[in-house]
């Protein structure tokens, strides 16, 4: 499976970071932890790379713990909104790579956009997980837990797929997992008068359910169910 080679850093330890960070460990991340609070920063030690205490509100402690190196930073705290809006401004200040911030409503979103942060997230119980998922791995889109081990899947077109069709490849008898659909590649042709360099001329079209004569296309994403042993199986076929 595509892992990332980037390091996390997760401001905010409550259920969610708590979970988050946890998560991205559990997936091969390197992951530094900080929260306020001595405890939970204790609870966390054994499940990341790095756990430290201290006021993420404070540039200089930032600094100092490494936290603007980070290729990517999540702000995870929820219970104040204030923190956040000052933690979020001293990362883009510092010009960190990159920066997603929780929010717990939309006006909260409207503001972290309006200072600069476009990666906002509304995570519910238990998102940590699907939001690792997603960060590290370099060929997963999206990902929904159902239960235990199986989830759903969206993930770029396997090299090792690209040309066959869904027949031959039986994806069920050789990596037990479940093809859904199929997301393709369009070009906005009706639109073309409207294009900019920069701006996005393709969308993707569900192909709902499948013929198993459809070829698998370099540009595709796979939307497939099962569990994350089979998915890494998958993956290797890259």
């Amino acid at each position: 499976m595509g892992k990332t080679k980037e390091q996390f850093c997760v401001i905010g330890l409550g259920e969610y970071g708590f979970s988050l960070a946890k998560s991205l460990s559990e997936e091969g991340a390197y992951v530094l932890a900080v929260d306020n609070d001595y405890d939970q920063v204790e609870e966390i030690k054994k499940y990341v790379s790095q756990a430290v205490q201290f006021d993420a509100t404070d540039p200089v402690l930032l600094k100092e713990h490494g936290v603007f190196e980070a290729d990517v930073v999540i702000v995870a705290i929820g219970e104040v909104f204030e923190p956040i809006v000052l933690i979020c401004m001293e990362l883009l200040k510092a010009k960190v790579k990159r920066i997603i911030s929780r929010a717990s409503n939309d006006t909260q979103e409207t503001i972290l956009n309006k200072i600069g942060i476009d990666e906002v997230v509304h995570p519910e119980k238990d998102e940590g997980k699907r939001m690792a998922t997603s960060l590290v791995s370099t060929s997963v889109s999206d990902f929904f837990k159902l239960s235990g081990d199986v989830g759903i899947f969206e993930i770029d077109a396997p090299k090792g797929m690209i040309g066959y069709s869904i027949k031959e490849l039986k994806i069920r008898e050789r990596y037990d997992m479940s093809l859904i659909t199929i997301k393709r590649q369009k070009k906005r042709e009706d639109l073309d008068h409207l294009y900019q360099p920069g701006g996005d001329r393709y969308y993707y079209e569900v192909l709902g359910v499948l013929d198993p004569l459809t070829m698998i296309r370099k540009t595709d994403r796979i939307v497939i169910m099962g569990s994350q042993e089979s998915l890494d199986k998958l993956l290797d076929t890259n």
